[in-house]
């Protein structure tokens, strides 16, 4: 019988410590990279983009760069840098640029959505969007695009999928890019964006239109 006891004691013993152990050793939370992954989307920080190499090098006509995803030889560029107050979003456009792009082979399926052109050229806009306002809006930046007042586009031809089309936080604020594939050499641009909606899908505000030339 003591024998018995003796050995159900040590066992009680060896459980706490285990028990103990296991609270001590400190863990990650399992939502630790999501949350960081939501709070990166909510700043103006670099994401690379998925389907086209990082263009920020690209600041001189026939600049080139490469990576895995392909090839960027730039075209155009127009530094803009003008902000538009849509009710309570303000939208500042940032730059264009015209390049040709040279998908890597891995990329070339997710083009051919867009297009059969082994390479091409993209018309990429650059924008900053705040929500300054406290309660949260939706907002489109491009819902319609239009180059040279003859080819016209739509967010379904974005080849960037940085979703800047979304409902916007209250104080919320994101940079990124959308861009669209182009059949011919691009003299100017005009964008259409989206009405500001609140909660209720209300219009706070009708959308503008901008437009420029890129020579």
């Amino acid at each position: 019988m003591k024998r018995i006891l003796a050995t159900l004691m040590l066992g009680t013993v060896l459980a706490g410590c285990g028990h103990s152990a296991s609270q001590d050793t400190p863990t990650e939370p399992s939502s630790a990279k999501q949350k960081q992954s939501v709070s990166l989307e909510k700043t103006n920080a670099y994401v690379p983009n998925p389907q086209i190499p990082d263009d920020r090098k690209l600041t001189k006509v026939n600049q080139t760069v490469t990576d895995d995803k392909g090839e960027l030889t730039l075209k155009d560029i127009k530094r803009v840098n003008e902000t538009r107050k849509i009710g309570p979003i303000e939208m500042t456009i940032e730059e264009i640029k015209v390049f040709h792009d040279r998908p890597s082979y891995g990329m070339i399926d997710f083009f051919h959505g867009f297009t059969h052109e082994e390479s091409f050229d993209v018309v990429k806009t650059r924008v900053t969007i705040t929500n300054t306002s406290d309660e949260p809006v939706t907002f489109n930046p491009v819902a319609h695009f239009k180059l040279d007042d003859a080819t016209e586009k739509t967010l379904e031809d974005d080849v960037y999928l940085e979703s800047l089309a979304k409902t916007y936080a209250p104080s919320e604020s994101r940079s990124g890019n959308f861009g669209f594939i182009t059949e011919k050499p691009v003299q100017s641009i005009e964008l259409l964006t989206s009405d500001v909606l609140d909660e209720k899908q209300d219009v706070l505000k009708k959308g503008i239109r901008f437009s420029t030339s890129l020579r």
